[in-house]
């Protein structure tokens, strides 16, 4: 492989786990309707325990509504990436963990994979497919802690 192909290979590998990444950022920071312009037109969104959606309309309807309604707060924590590229398409999976509550006062983590394959359209990586399954989870109460630090922590990034 060629220089140029291997730095290619290298920039691609980076965009699509930027899109992971800003993908779950979006889905944490209830950014619903920015979640949808990382899919390609015609994808399909198939998560365990949620059903499979397909094309953007179908998409934006679930995030906006279901997921919007049954969460208070989320943290996505997606690592170890396997990325296979082939092209203007590629294939990706993920270990994914989720930290979460729900507006009922339960919370909880899941642990799993996601599995994605990806497109390049008009010169952008968007997700093609996205579909997850979760080995383990564990559910519990939750208590929301009030600090005046905190805004400080998240405002100024210093811990102290």
């Amino acid at each position: 492989m060629e220089l140029e192909d291997r730095a290619r290979a290298l920039e691609d590998r980076h965009e699509i786990e930027r899109l992971k990444y800003e993908y779950a950022r979006r889905i944490d920071d209830d950014e619903f309707d920015g979640v949808v312009e990382l899919f390609a037109p015609d994808a399909i969104y198939a998560l365990e325990g949620w059903g499979t959606h397909e094309g953007r309309e179908e998409i934006a309807a679930f995030v906006e509504t279901t997921l919007a309604d049954a969460f208070e707060y989320t943290a996505h924590v997606m690592h170890h990436p396997m990325i296979d590229l082939d092209g203007d398409t590629a294939r990706g999976e993920w270990y994914l963990e989720i930290h979460y509550a729900l507006a009922d006062g339960a919370a909880g983590w899941r642990q799993g994979r996601y599995f994605d394959e990806y497109e390049r359209v008009d010169g952008e990586w968007r997700f093609s497919s996205v579909s997850h399954t979760i080995f383990a989870r564990q559910r519990f109460e939750y208590e929301h802690v009030e600090d005046e630090r905190y805004g400080e922590i998240i405002e100024y990034g210093d811990p102290r």
